[in-house]
């Protein structure tokens, strides 16, 4: 196992999906059901994120490859995502990438019936709102950037033990309730934001150079091939003026 992708799929999860954050979300959505309840719905939520996001650990490279989109440009891309959310999370502005109007709506209008809090766990909480496209950008990028089965198994742990942890808060929604305020909810969004903001950069970073570094391996044969014809351009008209030279004498 990868212990650098392992950590870079952890830290950029736990900066995109926030967990402390997203309890408070978690919260609106189960509203005073009961805690067996709540429990049932923080396991369900965590197996759904695990497998949208192991999915895109293990297939992601995969979909790119069949659209033909490099590595490179894929993590420069995503760097730009990410660094609009976390721009976005400095400002205190919630994560609109992973916000639907559709979701907005079911949200608000929840009441308290098991059956459409049971519907709202796969659709708007698990995807888009924890499993959306920045979460799925920082798996991808973690898993490729090093592009063995140990760089996969990194990241794939790192989602993992993130999602489990985002799965005890919520689970533990009822206690971290009384905890959460509106202010301290800020703080988290604007440090995470923070964070968000360093990954993409490094993200943007390697993205450029690996780029700039498989252009100059491409271009760099043709200059060689071309410097090796003409000296041998040279080395033959050299010949031929001293053939020449020797026929005039």
């Amino acid at each position: 196992m990868s212990t650098a992708t392992f950590l870079t799929a952890f830290f950029g999860l736990f900066a995109m999906m926030n967990p402390i954050g997203n309890t408070g979300i978690f919260i609106s959505i189960t509203g005073d059901l009961p805690p067996s309840f709540k429990v049932k719905a923080a396991i369900k939520v965590t197996i759904y994120v695990l497998v949208i996001l192991i999915g895109a650990v293990f297939g992601g490279v995969a979909i790119l490859g069949a659209f033909g989109i490099s590595l490179p440009a894929f993590q420069l891309a995503g760097g730009f995502i990410v660094l609009g959310i976390g721009l976005k999370m400095l400002q205190g502005s919630e994560n609109s990438t992973h916000t639907t109007s559709e979701g907005k709506k079911v949200i608000e209008g929840l009441d308290s019936k098991e059956a459409k809090v049971n519907q709202a766990l796969l659709t708007p909480l698990a995807m888009p709102l924890l499993g959306g496209p920045g979460s799925i950008t920082t798996v991808v990028t973690a898993a490729a950037a090093v592009p063995t089965l140990e760089g996969k198994i990194g990241a794939a742990a790192g989602t993992a033990a993130l999602t489990l942890i985002m799965g005890v808060c919520f689970a533990l929604s009822g206690v971290l309730g009384k905890y959460l305020t509106p202010h301290l909810q800020q703080i988290i969004l604007r440090f995470m934001g923070m964070i968000l903001v360093a990954i993409a950069a490094s993200m943007m970073l390697t993205g450029f150079k690996q780029s700039l570094g498989d252009g100059i391996v491409k271009i760099e044969p043709k200059i060689v091939e071309q410097a090796g014809q003409t000296i041998k351009d040279q080395k033959s008209g050299a010949a031929t003026t001293t053939v020449e030279g020797g026929d005039a004498k």
